[in-house]
């Protein structure tokens, strides 16, 4: 739903107007440029324009062992296309080496997980404090400028069509493609006004709290399922009638 309303504000320019009517299919008024045709006050930026930060995690080799302690070590297959962080097979490490790597990760609430190997449009908004994980080297964190964007925002265009088959144009690799930092930050996007994707954002207030706390309570529950399977399948557990 989050991905229908960005495509329908941002992608077909039909967000609200001042008069609370679609722009674009009310005949609001649109600026053409030499490549685009624009909303008026609308602008082309860089990524790099509208970030403060981008950061990566750090890659064991000399620095850490993992398989040691119980925090979660979070690499690429650990982000899904539903915008969901599964901790599903992850390695661990402990908390000498979580250290040595938030020194450079710095992920906090509001940065943005990004999957720099394909398929890209991996992504995770980070919504509580990540006190139990962190990232390796082929994840970055993205951490929006919330003097131009909003983190909502930027994740969902991070999820967009739009944006990974743009994106998925510039990968380069011979056996695993990807994206280096420097194209994804050369990469244009369309950029409204703050004030129109503040009102964006108050209509995602409660969706994507409700999504992860949906997501939480799915992997314990299949968590549960695993567990018990098993055992009523041998005839440890019984269901009574």
């Amino acid at each position: 739903m989050a991905k229908t309303i960005y495509d329908y504000w941002f992608v077909q320019f039909d967000f609200t107007d001042e008069k609370g009517n679609p722009y674009k299919s009310s005949n609001g008024e649109m600026i053409y440029t030499d490549d685009h045709i624009l909303p008026k006050g609308w602008k082309i930026c860089k990524i790099r324009d509208i970030i403060s930060s981008i950061c990566t995690g750090l890659n064991p080799r000399d620095n850490f062992s993992l398989g040691s302690g119980n925090i979660k070590y979070i690499t690429v297959k650990n982000l899904t296309t539903k915008g969901t962080l599964d901790f599903t097979g992850c390695d661990t490490i402990d908390e000498s080496a979580r250290t040595i790597i938030h020194n450079r990760s710095d992920i906090q609430i509001g940065d943005i997980l990004f999957a720099s190997i394909a398929p890209l449009g991996r992504c995770y908004l980070i919504q509580e404090e990540p006190t139990n994980w962190d990232i390796n080297e082929s994840v970055f964190s993205i951490r929006a400028n919330v003097d131009v964007v909003t983190p909502t925002f930027l994740y969902l265009y991070f999820m967009s069509d739009a944006f990974i088959k743009q994106a998925t144009s510039s990968s380069t690799g011979s056996i695993f493609k990807g994206i280096r930092i420097n194209t994804l930050l050369d990469t244009e996007l369309c950029v409204p006004p703050l004030s129109v994707i503040t009102q964006f954002e108050d209509k995602l207030a409660s969706m994507l709290p409700l999504k992860s706390k949906c997501f939480e309570e799915i992997q314990k529950l299949t968590n549960l399922r695993d567990w018990l399977l098993p055992m009523l399948m041998n005839g440890q557990a019984t269901i009574e009638d």
